[in-house]
């Protein structure tokens, strides 16, 4: 999938190496330290790119495939959002939902990364809810020990993104569309299978709004 000249799963890979190797305990509770160096990726590409803040919901599953939540990041509020992700070109960038499955109330499968175009509604099994989006040339001013975190995991991911040296690849999948989720579903892949079971369920629960 491509936004501008920018291969998202390309993007997604070098992000997720970054953040494992900077932040190896807690990687998957750097969701702002994600969304900065992708806006940043994008924005020196050309992109115009924003950063949203706000709540998300997501489908787990047990690798048994016996119990299944909806998990995410929640009561977060305007000044301090529970989530970051990026919007640009009218898709969803959030590759951080793919960790929920590190810290589930249950020993969850593995799950895609998002890239979801808004010209489609989002699934059940994908929720957002937004608190705040934030300005285009919006200049985040940190405490200097964040700032300098997160300036040199952006110079990471910038530098590796640039290098010439092969990259690793995408360890999951991305989540783009129905069709991207039924052709998993189709593949075998268990999360996909649960969530497209989740959607066909009369009532399923909802993060508030």
């Amino acid at each position: 999938m491509r936004i501008g000249v920018i291969e998202v799963e390309d993007l997604f890979a070098v992000t997720d190496w970054c953040i494992k190797s900077s932040f190896p305990e807690d990687y998957d509770a750097r969701c702002l330290y994600s969304a900065c160096a992708i806006h940043t990726i994008l924005a020196s590409k050309g992109v115009k790119a924003i950063i949203v803040g706000g709540d998300v919901g997501a489908f787990t599953l047990s690798s048994d495939g016996r119990e299944a939540l909806l998990e995410g990041f929640g009561d977060g509020d305007t000044a301090q959002p529970s989530h970051y992700w990026i919007e640009a070109n009218g898709v969803i960038l959030d590759p951080c939902v793919s960790y929920l499955p590190r810290r589930s109330r249950i020993r969850a499968v593995s799950m895609p990364m998002v890239a979801w175009s808004k010209n489609v509604p989002l699934p059940n099994c994908l929720q957002y809810v937004e608190k705040i989006r934030y300005a285009e040339e919006l200049k985040f001013i940190f405490p200097d020990d964040t700032a300098n975190r997160i300036k040199e995991f952006i110079d990471c991911c910038q530098k590796r993104y640039s290098s010439n040296v092969a990259k690793k690849k995408l360890y999951t999948w991305l989540l783009s569309n129905p069709n991207k989720l039924n052709d998993a579903a189709r593949s075998g892949d268990l999360w996909a299978k649960g969530a497209i079971r989740f959607q066909s369920m009369n009532s399923v629960p909802i993060i508030p709004s």
